[in-house]
C-alpha cells in the first residue's frame, strides 16, 4: 500500500487537473474529481490528507464543496486549498467563511503549491498526533478513574472495620499512654477514611453523578456542625474559631455537602494560621444565595496565585516551588460543591494579614 499523503484535486477542467498532477505525483499519492458531487462521495471512501479545490465549477462550486467537506471532517483537520483565478477580496472573505484553510491563485506557481501543500500536510499530521495522544489520555483517565473506584470500595470496609475496633478498644483501655495510643492511631483512621469519601465525591461530581440534593437546612446548626469536627485541632494549635449567623436562619442547599465544603475551608485555614491568632467562619443568608466566608490570619495569597487556588491538585507551596502540605483535593472539593449550587468560590485578601476563601451558593436550582 502507498504511505504517502494523499492529495486530492476537484476541478471540472482535464487540463488543469493534469497541470497540479504533474507537479505533485512525485511526492503524494493523487485523486482526482472533476466536480463537487463526486469528490464528496470520493472522500467518502478514501482516506484523504488535503484538497486542491477550485472555486469555479459548473453546478456545485467550490464554495460549497469545502463547506460540506468540513462539516463531513469535524473529527479531524482536512486542509482544503482553493484554487482561483479571482483576486476580489470579497470572494476570498466568502472562501474563509466556507471554511477554506488557504488559497492559491491562478497561474499555480510550482514552487509555492509545493511549500503550501507540505505546511498544511504537516498541520494535518501534528493534529492527527495531538488527537491519537488526547486518546490515549482518555483512556489512561478512564483507567485511573476506575482504579480510584476499585481502591475506595476495597478500602473503606477494612477500614470502617479498623474504626470500629479501635473505637471498642479505646472504651475499654485504662487511661494511660495505651489509650492515647489508640486514639491516634483511630485520627490516623478517620483521617484516612476522610481522604477516600472525598476522592469519590470528586469523582462522582466530576462525572454529574452525585446530584445535589436541596433540602431546608438550618445554617447554624451545619455550621455549628463543620466546626465542631476541628474544635481538637483547633485547640490543639491554640487558635480560636469564632462563628457568625447573618440573616434568615434555613436556605435550600444540599447539607451534607456544604458542611463538607465548610470542613474543608477551615481545616485549610487551620493549617496555615499560627498558634494565637484567630479564624472565622460567617454564613450569611442574602437575596438569593448564600455566601460562607472562612477568613485565617495565614500569610495570605500573592495576587497571581489566586485564580488558581481551586484548581485540581492545586497547592500553594507547590507553586512557589516548595514542599505540598496537600494534595490540593480540598479546594477543589469546594470549587466542585459552589458550582454544583450554580455559585464559584474566591480568595480575597483579610483586613490585618491573611486570607478569606469566599464561596457563593445560589439557592434555587439554575
Amino acid at each position: 500500500m502507498d504511505g504517502r499523503a494523499c492529495v486530492l484535486i476537484v476541478d471540472d477542467e482535464e487540463r488543469n487537473r493534469t497541470l497540479v498532477r504533474a507537479m505533485l505525483r512525485d511526492q503524494y499519492r493523487i485523486l482526482e474529481s472533476e466536480n463537487g458531487a463526486a469528490a464528496l462521495e470520493l472522500l467518502q471512501r478514501e482516506n484523504v490528507d488535503l484538497v486542491l479545490l477550485d472555486v469555479m465549477m459548473p453546478g456545485m462550486t467550490g464554495y460549497e464543496v469545502c463547506k460540506r467537506v468540513k462539516e463531513m471532517q469535524l473529527q479531524s483537520f482536512l486542509p482544503v486549498l482553493l484554487i482561483t483565478a479571482l483576486s476580489d477580496q470579497e470572494q476570498k472573505n466568502m472562501g474563509l467563511q466556507a471554511g477554506a484553510d488557504d488559497f492559491l491563485a491562478k497561474p499555480v506557481d510550482r514552487r509555492e503549491l509545493l511549500l503550501r501543500v507540505r505546511s498544511f500536510l504537516r498541520h494535518r499530521a501534528q493534529d492527527m498526533l495531538i488527537r491519537l495522544q488526547l486518546k490515549k489520555l482518555t483512556t489512561l483517565q478512564t483507567a485511573k478513574d476506575e482504579m480510584l473506584s476499585l481502591m475506595v470500595h476495597d478500602l473503606r470496609s477494612p477500614l470502617s472495620g479498623i474504626i470500629a475496633h479501635l473505637s471498642i478498644l479505646i472504651d475499654e483501655l485504662p487511661e494511660g499512654e495505651p489509650r492515647e495510643d489508640a486514639r491516634a492511631a483511630l485520627r490516623g483512621a478517620d483521617a484516612m477514611l476522610k481522604s477516600l469519601e472525598e476522592s469519590l465525591q470528586i469523582r462522582l461530581l466530576e462525572e454529574g453523578q452525585l446530584p445535589i440534593t436541596r433540602s431546608s437546612v438550618d445554617l447554624g446548626s451545619l455550621l455549628n456542625e463543620a466546626v465542631a469536627t476541628l474544635t481538637a485541632v483547633a485547640r490543639r494549635k491554640g487558635v480560636e474559631v469564632s462563628t457568625a449567623v447573618e440573616g434568615q436562619a434555613k436556605a435550600s442547599l444540599d447539607g451534607k455537602l456544604v458542611r463538607r465544603a465548610i470542613e474543608n475551608l477551615l481545616g485549610n485555614a487551620l493549617k496555615y494560621t499560627p498558634g494565637g491568632r484567630d479564624v472565622s467562619v460567617t454564613v450569611r443568608h442574602l437575596l438569593d444565595a448564600v455566601e460562607v466566608d472562612v477568613a485565617d490570619r495565614g500569610p495570605g495569597i500573592p495576587a497571581e496565585l489566586k485564580a488558581g487556588m481551586f484548581e485540581k491538585f492545586g497547592s500553594v507551596e507547590a507553586k512557589k516551588g516548595g514542599a505540598r502540605k496537600g494534595f490540593g483535593l480540598g479546594l477543589y472539593l469546594v470549587k466542585l460543591v459552589a458550582e454544583g449550587h450554580a455559585g464559584g468560590a474566591q480568595v480575597l485578601d483579610r483586613e490585618g494579614g491573611g486570607a478569606v476563601f469566599r464561596v457563593r451558593l445560589a439557592t434555587k436550582a439554575a
